[in-house]
């Protein structure tokens, strides 16, 4: 299932419904999803005694939410510290009215790449509002909350205080019909962003409208001529981001058409 990228504060006024499951279906306007993908801030982070939960919280301008993360997810979490800008993929969660996001892979990112994410984010939702969708929100629920005590149980979370203030997004409006939004994209597109990732990544290609099946297939195709590749290399071979790499093959496993084995996976077809 698609991971829609988001500003935190279509997450936070996101509509959430249970699945089959027992999990957390999100509805906003980019679409329905277990999962969520958002870039920001870390502005405060938690760890128990026990090292058994951590959270940390992020900041994109729009918004706050929280990364929570149990038992070897916290792995995750701890690679990283307060002000760093890292991009976030993760299922969506829910306590007592709070939508959090429980996360599956996180990385760095630079602020190139994030003022690329904001503009190919300005584009998308003119494109939506274009079709009727609306971005009016009225409310917004505040779930900064830090150094909150750690549950004890997955079920039983930390309690926190939460407000509701009025979100204006005129000039959010006003600024999506502008023309320069396409001039924009195309200044801080592939060029400035493979330039200022290259140390980290090698050659990185980005683009405006992802088509996740056709990345699903061609990541098939090559676990199909090497099943001992890594992720990262895939990432490089395909010239797509780690997290991309990383939902075509949680795709593909749930579809059945690999699986993990010793160190790298199985061709099912």
């Amino acid at each position: 299932m698609t991971a829609y990228k988001m500003r935190i504060i279509d997450l936070i006024n996101g509509k959430l419904k249970k699945d089959e499951m027992g999990g957390f279906l999100l509805s906003t306007p980019f679409g329905e999803s277990k999962e969520a993908r958002i870039l920001g801030t870390i502005i405060d982070s938690y760890r128990n005694n026990e090292n058994t939960y951590g959270s940390f919280t992020i900041d994109d301008g729009t918004a706050t939410t929280r990364i929570k993360a149990w038992s070897e997810k916290i792995d995750l979490i701890e690679k990283f510290k307060v002000g760093e800008i890292v991009d976030i993929i993760g299922r969506v969660g829910e306590y007592q009215d709070e939508i959090y996001i429980m996360p599956e892979n996180i990385i760095p990112a630079t602020p190139n790449y994030w003022l690329y994410r904001e503009l190919e984010l300005s584009k998308r939702i003119k494109e939506l509002m274009e079709r009727g969708l609306s971005f009016e929100y009225i409310e917004k629920i505040d779930t900064y909350a830090p150094q909150e005590p750690a549950p004890k149980t997955y079920q039983k979370e930390e309690s926190y205080e939460h407000v509701t203030e009025e979100v204006n997004i005129s000039e959010v409006e006003e600024a999506l019909q502008e023309p320069e939004i396409e001039e924009l994209m195309e200044d801080v597109s592939e060029e400035a962003l493979t330039k200022d990732m290259a140390e980290d990544k090698g050659d990185m290609s980005f683009y405006d409208d992802i088509d996740e099946e056709e990345i699903k297939e061609s990541v098939f195709n090559l676990l199909k001529t090497d099943p001992k590749i890594s992720k990262s290399e895939v990432s490089n071979v395909l010239s797509i981001d780690e997290l991309d790499v990383e939902l075509a093959i949680k795709d593909l496993m749930d579809e059945g058409r690999i699986k993990s084995k010793d160190g790298g996976f199985e061709i099912s077809e």
